[in-house]
């Protein structure tokens, strides 16, 4: 099998769904502040993103996630295709004066259909370059803890004393200090170069470990699709799967967690933890029509949690360009994802 070198994090057959036509679609760059256009198969992707570093596996297993992804894709591709055409035929079939503003009767996706749509919105979550720098971001949160860096200090004297002890020898104060702090950065660094070289397999195996769970935890969430007819299109973005607290935590099985997903620019699927949406759990599977506040809502969670770009059918991203102008932090590539509060004892 030959080896692929452009790897894509969000794949090329479901941005096909916001391409406007030949596969073009149109791109804003959160980053540079510009707007162009692009055949999907050169964005959401970097070259060997995937492939696991030589040095610590076997060249037979370079690869091994990127031909999960690739098989996974092909089936996905199917999967999303069906569900689209169906949800547009029930909503065809529904499309009467009774129905404006109301949700429709018939339930859109079997249970079958949801296990499949939880698993595939689980590994999409997941498997994002902006989901890869939030693990990058929580491990730089927790290595400067007081209790981690003391222990490791703790860990260093100990071998000093040990090293006097065995050699009947006694090192100056300053002497004892400079080898403390020569060993600290060597340690330091080592840990460092180790974890970012083995980066794609901490992330591979970070998606492998969770991806079920998380899609167990989606399924039990209330499943509503959104259809929009307001002549505005939805957004993607190279993080599709996104999230928005109506409380205060973000955590996927949090209270008032809301998880979504744009299918395609006029669907979108939406799960809702059930004690805080208990008033929607007689709506779960249903169809509902988006307003243009609720595709406003959802464009601008895409254009919030992307890592760089936000993706569309059209040329429409003032919102976005409105975003970044209020918020530059969230266009920044070193913008901060993780908040960590020590208390004080």
């Amino acid at each position: 099998m030959s080896q692929a070198t452009n790897q894509h994090y969000v794949p090329q057959s479901y941005l096909k769904s916001f391409s406007c036509k030949k596969s073009q679609i149109f791109i804003f760059d959160k980053f540079d502040q510009r707007i162009f256009t692009s055949n999907v198969r050169n964005v959401a992707s970097e070259r060997a993103f995937y492939d696991f570093p030589e040095s610590i596996s076997q060249s037979k297993s370079v690869q091994t996630i990127e031909q999960f992804f690739s098989e996974l894709e092909a089936r996905q591709d199917r999967f999303l295709r069906h569900i689209q055409k169906k949800i547009s035929c029930i909503f065809k079939m529904s499309l009467t004066s009774e129905h404006v503003g109301k949700t429709y009767s018939t339930n859109a996706i079997t249970a079958d259909q949801r296990q499949d749509l939880a698993c595939i919105t689980a590994i999409q979550f997941l498997r994002t370059k902006e989901f890869r720098e939030f693990i990058v971001d929580m491990r730089q949160a927790i290595e400067p803890l007081p209790l981690t860096k003391q222990a490791l200090e703790q860990v260093v004297l100990d071998q000093i004393n040990y090293f006097q002890l065995l050699t009947s020898t006694k090192l100056n104060e300053r002497l004892a200090s400079d080898l403390t702090s020569i060993i600290l950065n060597e340690s330091n660094s080592t840990v460092s170069s180790i974890y970012n070289e083995g980066l794609a397999v901490v992330h591979a195996k970070f998606i492998l470990d969770n991806y079920s769970e998380i899609a167990q935890i989606l399924s039990n969430h209330v499943w509503m699709i959104g259809i929009n007819h307001t002549g505005r299109p939805l957004f993607t973005s190279d993080h599709p799967v996104v999230r928005y607290s109506h409380l205060s935590s973000v955590g996927i099985t949090s209270e008032g967690i809301e998880i979504s997903f744009p299918l395609n620019s006029t669907m979108i699927l939406i799960m809702r933890e059930k004690q805080h949406f208990s008033d929607f759990i007689k709506q779960d599977s249903k169809l509902f029509p988006l307003t243009l506040e609720d595709v406003e809502h959802f464009n601008k969670l895409q254009a919030c949690s992307s890592f760089r770009f936000v993706f569309c059918a059209e040329n429409c991203f003032d919102l976005v360009q409105e975003i970044c102008r209020q918020c530059p932090d969230l266009c920044s590539e070193n913008r901060s994802r993780i908040q960590i509060k020590i208390e004080e004892v």
